[in-house]
């Protein structure tokens, strides 16, 4: 059995049967605290797909316990047509659109660190053929990298962009070329040169890579999951993986002696490690980093780390279709390693073992050890091609983290069921991490579900949410947008941004049709936020716009991008569409300092800076819990005037000292003839 689930709302009233060439309503995650179950099944009868099956025909039970099905829906993919036939979206929002509404989505994963030259030259004409052959005119596919952010994967409908990835890069393939290093993989050797500590280097970057590509899989689950509910597929290219587990030897002390403070320096001219020991090249050491690291990677648990992955996957509804790259294969190590045969292919079957896991656990299929890949591939493409998707609300509503079996059963003689054995029910805490109020118990006097405006604002903490290289927040006033762009710590430390950059704006109409427009600036050395604005000179149709900053290092080619959206108001709109934040707290000293990033100190002041476009408002500031009860914490409200721009803004401010760690909405109420604009922003308090 193959089950997809998702925690979602639905509202219902009848049972029906569809077929569907599209996608289907995009859902909420809950709907009154009643857990919705999806469940992905696929009926065959004498090895063909059943397409004609009834409501009634169909049961399901968890835990034995039959469920109410709330809908039945039949998804059937059209078949290929030429490429040239195909339409890709027109910019990232239509791009977003068209992914949620896609027959199937597939992100073609090319693991790059663990497969050979000769893996990737063996691959790449079957990823190109059934791309070609098979991608129907609802279908999209993107391609991603270990070495890529899957917010930068593209989705389309046309296989000319991976075959040109293909050809111009045929040996994507990394495992084994020390010439492929990356710079900091490069550093690695030079702590550790092997005529000194023989293998050291070399399994710290095994590791290392390891942990990027299990790492890049599961940041690629998250951006899959708010892309759409339905099935993904991710078809990866790999050889497989050891999957490493604490090794005590390697987090030995090194021959009893540490080198000496002057065998590694940093180089100030471009940022790297160097053997260098002229006290003019500065620096100090960077061994001490290296030794840290060697200690982490050394107690490591990927294994722990690959189950968690999987469990992700299921609740994402995402579905794994592990091929290695190679083929038919004789041997798994390199003739030069000189293993015993019997030693190479428990190796072998160790790493073919975790991707047969990695496939029976998320509804996938692995292909492994044949030379007929592409045809593999079009098995699991017509695989896919036609499935049920069927709805029920658990009867059992705990959050307990608890494994939930479910059986789906066929009342119609003669025709198998595939489908998954259960699922994984989400905590408490997962559900409110989620942004989900726990169903109340009976009799409860506590509050309901938090307002919309508060549920809006909550959400938007969510891209912000971990060590990010740049974010961005925007507001839109009377025919112009304002927009923060801020750069992580740890980027602005690194050697490209030693010397600063430049800030590229571009605002786009959301469907693509229409004028777009740019602000250019520079970021100076050591600065790190800017505040980008359109100029007096620009006027801004209203409606919703894409806002992509590209930040580009003076010292790099490659740009970082970042995007978000905003709504420039009708010209009749008294009040701004969105806040900007700004902090003040230690690290700023009496200067309040623009940020895009949600999180925040309680040693920090938050200032809140809205658009106004008329003047008498009656001002009401609150802090709001994230279920939206009203604190007893003074929200200050003031106005200012940019002279410069001939601009008004409501400034909201408040001390954050008396907050817990949490999360938390700062609600700005603005009245006048009886109307009321409603401005909220949500943020974190860390430690």
């Amino acid at each position: 059995m193959r089950i997809r689930l998702a925690l979602a709302g639905l509202a219902v009233a009848t049972l029906a049967v569809s077929a569907q060439q599209g996608g289907e309503e995009q859902l909420p995650r809950f709907r009154a605290g009643a857990n919705l179950v999806r469940v992905d099944a696929y009926f065959t009868k004498d090895g063909a797909a059943v397409t004609d099956l009834k409501p009634e025909e169909v049961e399901v039970l968890e835990d034995d316990k039959p469920q109410k099905i709330e809908t039945v829906e039949l998804i059937q993919a059209r078949g290929a047509v030429p490429s040239s036939q195909r339409v890709d979206p027109n910019n990232v929002q239509d791009m977003r659109d068209q992914a949620a509404s896609a027959a199937r989505l597939f992100t073609v994963f090319l693991d790059t660190y663990h497969v050979t030259i000769g893996g990737a030259y063996h691959a790449n004409q079957p990823i190109v053929e059934t791309l070609d052959k098979l991608i129907g005119p609802d279908d999209m596919f993107g391609v991603m990298t270990p070495e890529m952010s899957p917010n930068n994967v593209t989705y389309g409908r046309r296989t000319s962009s991976i075959e040109r990835y293909v050809q111009e890069t045929w040996a994507w393939g990394q495992k084994g070329q020390i010439a492929n290093d990356t710079p900091h993989e490069a550093d690695i050797r030079l702590c550790y040169p092997a005529s000194q500590y023989r293998t050291i280097a070399e399994r710290m970057i095994a590791r290392l890579r390891e942990q990027r590509t299990l790492d890049a899989l599961d940041a690629l689950v998250a951006h899959l999951d708010g892309l759409r509910p339905e099935r993904k597929f991710v078809v990866i290219f790999t050889e497989g993986w050891p999957l490493f587990q604490r090794d005590d030897s390697l987090a030995r002390v090194l021959d009893d002696q540490v080198p000496g403070r002057d065998a590694v320096r940093v180089d100030p001219t471009n940022g790297r490690l160097s053997t260098r020991t002229d006290p003019q090249s500065g620096g100090g050491t960077s061994f001490e980093s290296c030794e840290r690291e060697r200690t982490m990677l050394a107690f490591i648990d990927h294994q722990i780390t690959f189950r968690e992955l999987l469990q992700r996957a299921n609740r994402a509804n995402v579905s794994f279709y592990p091929i290695d790259a190679r083929g038919l294969i004789v041997f798994d190590s390199d003739i030069s390693a000189a293993l015993p045969p019997s030693l190479d292919r428990a190796v072998l079957e160790n790493r073919w073992g975790f991707l047969r896991d990695m496939a029976a656990q998320t509804d996938g299929v692995a292909v492994l050890d044949t030379n007929r890949i592409t045809e593999a591939m079009q098995r699991m493409f017509v695989d896919a091609g036609s499935y049920y998707l069927m709805r029920y609300y658990s009867t059992n509503p705990k959050l307990d983290g608890r494994f939930r079996r479910i059986t789906v059963r066929v009342k119609r003689p003669g025709v198998d069921v595939r489908a998954r054995a259960g699922y994984l029910a989400p905590t408490e805490a997962e559900a409110r991490a989620a942004g989900v109020t726990p169903p109340r118990p009976p009799g409860s006097k506590a509050p309901a579900a938090p307002p919309t405006t508060v549920t809006r604002a909550l959400d938007a903490i969510v891209p912000g949410r971990g060590n990010l290289p740049v974010r961005i927040q925007a507001s839109g006033g009377l025919g112009l947008v304002r927009a923060i762009v801020e750069l992580d710590a740890a980027t602005l430390k690194q050697p490209d941004w030693l010397s600063g950059g430049n800030l590229k704006l571009v605002i786009e109409p959301e469907r693509g049709s229409g004028q777009s427009y740019s602000v250019e600036s520079v970021i100076e050395p050591g600065q790190r936020s800017a505040i980008a604005m359109t100029g007096a000179d620009t006027s801004i149709p209203p409606g919703r716009y894409s806002v992509r900053a590209e930040l580009k290092p003076k010292t790099a080619r490659m740009p970082i991008q970042v995007t978000t959206f905003v709504t420039v108001p009708a010209g009749n709109a008294e009040v701004g569409v969105g806040a900007l934040a700004m902090r003040r707290g230690p690290s700023t000293g009496l200067a309040y300092m623009p940020t895009a990033d949600p999180r925040f100190r309680r040693t920090e002041r938050l200032r809140l800076e809205v658009p106004l476009m008329a003047e008498g408002f009656t001002p009401t500031g609150r802090m709001l819990t994230r279920e939206g009860q009203p604190m007893p914490l003074v929200v200050s409200y003031t106005t200012r005037v940019d002279e410069a721009r001939n601009m008004r803004f409501g400034v909201a401010e408040v001390v954050l000292a008396p907050l817990a760690e949490g999360e938390y909405v700062v609600e700005v109420s603005l009245e006048k003839n009886g109307k009321t604009e409603v401005v909220s922003y949500g943020f974190r308090i860390i430690p």
